[in-house]
């Protein structure tokens, strides 16, 4: 594939290469400038026309990456991702991504470029603000898991612009992501669990709807909006199946409102045992009656857990009572996605298959199941330990 120069000015050349023909069988013209000595030209032309070949050279407007992010938000952030996801997103790309990125042209962001952002975040810098009590600004460094997160974005929408055929190369994947502290995932052990389920069933009738929401979910795993987007005919009575097909989310400017579980493998099917079907049975009594005494004013949503007037709750009603009562019974304090990861580190102790967990998890992979939600119960661990020393020093 020849290429050609052709002078423009003092220091001017503009290099020209073929790259093909369209369906009209019209040639297909790509051109440079470059300024320079015609020998530093010419050593411009072979690099061109390399990249020509090697279809390195993307035709258009360069465009800045404030115009970029309109066009990721409109054509991809606000139709395939989860409002609340989309929403954190554009809150990270309006209070930093964009202060900084935003007059930069999205083809000539480097990765020092990158580099330089994720340092000034992690210091005391213009890009981090916050209040101190006393309403003051004051400057503070981002921690290593939030400056993560805004890499992933950052890489994601940069990934999304070489497949747009935007840039040629993602420059974020030449960075080494921020290193960011593994969370320490609370949960209960057996003892524990039991202590919770002892304090549950202690409870008066008019409390049975969060006492049903909590044991239900220390069975299943599920997590608080799947539990929330529960209807009652997603439970089989008969065969003790509880089906996961939605979820219920929450925002300030929607309301409550419901979505597809978070993948395609989250919409599964749980086994419960039958101590979990007779309390939904009690339940769905109680639920009737409700029911009834509204009359009209009921509004049959069909949901298992609702407001008063059969209205879907607010997915942290739920999770609110649940912290409020584990301080009140004096157990250690752990968030509602605790009893998620109980549910995984219990059956996972009961020598239950992992892939059986997974499944009924909803994680896509087992490594999943394994990087987060395995941990060893110090109970068992100090058992292993005996099992050793009965082992190794018994002195038959």
């Amino acid at each position: 594939m020849a290429g050609s120069i052709e002078k423009r000015g003092k220091n001017s050349y503009r290099l020209s290469c073929l790259a093909g023909y369209d369906l009209q069988g019209k040639p297909i013209k790509k051109t440079k400038t470059v300024h320079g000595t015609k020998k530093e030209a010419e050593i411009e032309l072979a690099k061109f026309v390399a990249d020509v070949q090697n279809g390195m050279v993307i035709e258009g407007k360069s465009l800045k990456f404030s115009e970029f992010t309109e066009i990721w938000k409109r054509d991809y952030g606000s139709k395939e991702l989860a409002p609340s996801t989309y929403k954190r997103y554009c809150r990270m790309l309006e209070t930093r991504l964009l202060p900084y990125f935003g007059h930069f042209y999205v083809n000539k962001i480097k990765p020092t470029d990158i580099m330089q952002f994720y340092d000034l975040l992690s210091k005391d810098t213009q890009l981090v603000r916050k209040k101190d009590n006393d309403g003051n600004k004051t400057l503070k460094p981002l921690s290593g898991k939030t400056i993560l997160e805004h890499h992933r974005l950052l890489r994601a929408m940069l990934h999304k612009a070489v497949y747009w055929q935007v840039i040629v190369s993602n420059p974020a994947e030449r960075v080494q992501p921020p290193k960011a502290k593994k969370p320490k995932r609370k949960y209960y052990n057996d003892d524990q669990c039991k202590i919770l389920l002892e304090n549950l069933e202690q409870l008066d009738e008019e409390q049975i709807k969060y006492k049903t929401a909590i044991i239900l979910t220390v069975f299943t795993g599920v997590r608080l909006g799947e539990l929330m987007g529960l209807e009652w005919n997603d439970i089989d009575f008969r065969n003790g199946i509880v089906s996961i097909n939605r979820s219920s989310q929450y925002l300030a400017d929607t309301g409550v409102f419901t979505k597809v579980p978070k993948t395609e493998s989250s919409i599964r099917e749980v086994a419960i045992p039958d101590f979990v079907i007779s309390l939904l049975e009690e339940y769905k009594l109680w639920y009737e009656e409700q029911k009834s005494l509204y009359g009209e004013l009921w509004i049959d949503s069909n949901r298992l857990f609702v407001q008063a007037d059969g209205k879907p709750m607010h997915p942290s009603t739920i999770s609110k009572w649940f912290v409020k009562f584990i301080g009140q019974i004096g157990l250690p304090v752990i968030n509602f996605h605790g009893l998620r990861h109980t549910n995984a580190t219990l059956l996972i102790a009961q020598n239950i298959d992992v892939a059986v967990v997974a499944a009924r998890l909803g994680h896509a992979q087992i490594t999943t199941t394994f990087n987060f939600y395995v941990h060893p119960i110090i109970a068992h661990n100090k058992k292993a330990g005996f099992a050793l020393e009965n082992l190794l020093l018994s002195k038959n």
